[in-house]
C-alpha cells in the first residue's frame, strides 16, 4: 500500500467531483481531488475563439466519426465553460420507460425525491430567474419568433450575478460573473481541508484491502494514492473510459460501462430573421450572454423536447451550413465575397441561434482504444433519428409560421455528433442487470466505489443537466456519509 492515503479520493473536479469534496470534507473527511487539467482564475481567461485558446478550457473528444464531444479540462470542470443554465428537471423526465416499459430511473428518484437537494444547489449558485429587463435582444426575439407562431416562453434560470454581456461565457468569464464551482463548492471544499491536486492524470484504479489504489501521473511522474472511498467523476467520457482501463482489476464489472451513451437530444438551429421582423438596428448576433436568458417548455409535454436560444455565435461556427447554393439569403459558398457581403449584411443583425434538448435516445458508445485512451463509437441510432424527424418538422413549421426562415445548424449525418451534454454511458438503475451503478451512485459488486457525474444520468433529461448532477451528488454524499 502507498504512504498517501486519504478517506475519500476522488477523480475530476466538475460538478460530480467538487460536491462531495465539499461535503465529504465538511464531515471530516480527507479528501484528495485529482484533476487532469490546469487550475485556472478569472483573469486566466479570455474573450477570443483561437481555437487554439479553446482547446486550453475545453477538451474535444474525437469519436470514431471524426466529430467531437466538448468535457470540461479543467479545475471546476464544465462548470467553467458552460453557459449559466440551471433548470430543475420535469417529473415527466423522470417517468420515460425504455423499449421493454422498464423506467430508466432507480425507483426512489421522482422530482418530489430531488427538490431538496435541487434548493441546496440553486442556493450555491445563486441560481435565480432572470428579470426581462436582464434578457438580452436574442432572448427577446426568441420570444417574438415563438409569439407569433402561438408558441410561450419563459425566462430561463441562471446563475449569473451582474452579467456584462460580453458574448464570451463559454470562454470562461474574464469578470468572474459566473457562480461556478470555483467560487462555490470548491472554496468550500478547500477551507474544510480538501485538497485538489491538478495535472494529476489517472491511468486506472484497483481494489485493493478495504479501498481502492488510485494509479496517475503528475508532473510526468508515475504516483499513487489509496483511498477508502473513491469517486469517479471524470466526466460523461472519461468516466467509462477509466472503468474500462480498470475493468481487468474490478470482477463483475457491468457490461453497460461504456453504453447508451446519449447526447441530451441535442440539436442546434440557425434562424434567419425577415428585415421587418423588428428593430434589428439594435441586435447584434455576436453581443450578450451565450445563453439568452429565455426558453421555452411549450412543446415538452406533447412531443417531450425544449428549446433554449444563444448569443455570442461567430459566423465561422456556420459557415458549412451556410454554403448553401440557391438559397435567396444564404451565400453559395463560405469564403469569398459573397460570403464577406452575408457576414457584413445579414449576420450582424438577422442571425438568431437556439438548441433543442429532449427525451432521445443514446446512440453512441464509449470505449478505448489498445492504448486506453476513450473513444465514442457508433450505435444503432433509428431511434434517435425519429426523435430528430419529429422535432424537425415541428420546428420548421414554427418558423414558417413566424416568418422566420429555420434550417439546423449541422447536417443530418452530423446530427448528435457533437455536444457538452455527455450522458448515460455509466447509468444508475435499480440492477446490474440494467446499469453500472445502484440508486446511490455505488458501483454494482464494488463497496465504496462510485460514479458521480453526468455519465450515471441514466437517460436524456430535455434541459441543461447541470442542476441535476448536483442534485444527486449532494444526495450521494449524503447517502456516503449516512453510511459512515
Amino acid at each position: 500500500m502507498p504512504t498517501e492515503q486519504a478517506d475519500v479520493v476522488i477523480i475530476g473536479s466538475g460538478y460530480g467531483g467538487s460536491v462531495p469534496a465539499a461535503r465529504l470534507a465538511e464531515a471530516g473527511m480527507r479528501v484528495v481531488v485529482l484533476e487532469r487539467g490546469p487550475r485556472n482564475a478569472a483573469k486566466d481567461f479570455r474573450q477570443s475563439d483561437d481555437p487554439k485558446y479553446l482547446q486550453t478550457i475545453v477538451e474535444l473528444v474525437v469519436s470514431a466519426s471524426n466529430v467531437a464531444f466538448r468535457t470540461g479540462t479543467m479545475v471546476g470542470g464544465a462548470s467553467i465553460p458552460m453557459d449559466g443554465a440551471h433548470f430543475r428537471m420535469p417529473q415527466k423526465s423522470f417517468d420515460v420507460l425504455d423499449g421493454s416499459g422498464r423506467a430508466y430511473w432507480p425507483e426512489v428518484y421522482s422530482r418530489a425525491a430531488l427538490d431538496p437537494y435541487y434548493a441546496v444547489a440553486e442556493q450555491m449558485f445563486s441560481v435565480r430567474q432572470f428579470s426581462w429587463s436582464e434578457v438580452p435582444k436574442a432572448g427577446g426575439l426568441f420570444a417574438k419568433m415563438l409569439a407569433a407562431a402561438g408558441a410561450s416562453a419563459e425566462r430561463a434560470r441562471l446563475n449569473y450575478t451582474d452579467c456584462l454581456g460580453c458574448g464570451f461565457c463559454s470562454q470562461g468569464c474574464l469578470y468572474d460573473k459566473k457562480n461556478d464551482l470555483l467560487r462555490t463548492y470548491i472554496p468550500l471544499a478547500e477551507a474544510h481541508g480538501a485538497e485538489f491536486r491538478s495535472g494529476a492524470l489517472v491511468a486506472h484504479l484497483e481494489p485493493s484491502g478495504t479501498g481502492y489504489l488510485v494509479s496517475y501521473e503528475l508532473g510526468g511522474q508515475a504516483a499513487q494514492i489509496w483511498g477508502q472511498r473513491v469517486f469517479v467523476a471524470g466526466g460523461g467520457i472519461h468516466t467509462p473510459a477509466l472503468l474500462l482501463r480498470s475493468a481487468k482489476y474490478l470482477p463483475g464489472l457491468s457490461a453497460h460501462v461504456g453504453e447508451h451513451f446519449n447526447t441530451n437530444g441535442e440539436h442546434a438551429f440557425l434562424g434567419i430573421l425577415p428585415p421587418e421582423f423588428d428593430d434589428l438596428s439594435t441586435y447584434v448576433a455576436y453581443k450578450g450572454s451565450d445563453n439568452a436568458a429565455v426558453m421555452s417548455f411549450h412543446w415538452f409535454d406533447s412531443d417531450g423536447f425544449t428549446l433554449h436560444p444563444g448569443g455570442g455565435f461567430e459566423p465561422t461556427v456556420f459557415a458549412a451550413t451556410l454554403a448553401r447554393a440557391g438559397d435567396d439569403v444564404l451565400p453559395s459558398k463560405a469564403w469569398g465575397m459573397e460570403y464577406k457581403r452575408f457576414v457584413e449584411e445579414v449576420y450582424p443583425h438577422r442571425l438568431i441561434g437556439f438548441s433543442a434538448l429532449g427525451l432521445a435516445d443514446g446512440h453512441r458508445a464509449v470505449t478505448i482504444d489498445s492504448k486506453g485512451k476513450a473513444l465514442v463509437v457508433d450505435r444503432d441510432r433509428s431511434a434517435y433519428d425519429a426523435y430528430l424527424d419529429r422535432l424537425e418538422s415541428i420546428v420548421f413549421a414554427m418558423g414558417a409560421t413566424s416568418g422566420v426562415k429555420l434550417l439546423p445548424s449541422t447536417s443530418r449525418k452530423l446530427a448528435g455528433t457533437t455536444s457538452a451534454h455527455l450522458l448515460s454511458a455509466c447509468r444508475m438503475a435499480d440492477s446490474v442487470a440494467d446499469g453500472v451503478v445502484d440508486a446511490d451512485g455505488q458501483v454494482f459488486g464494488h463497496e465504496n466505489l462510485y460514479v458521480c457525474d453526468a455519465s450515471a444520468v441514466p437517460y436524456a433529461l430535455a434541459v441543461n443537466p447541470a442542476l441535476t448532477i448536483t442534485a444527486i451528488a449532494e444526495r450521494t454524499a449524503e447517502k456516503v456519509i449516512a453510511k459512515g
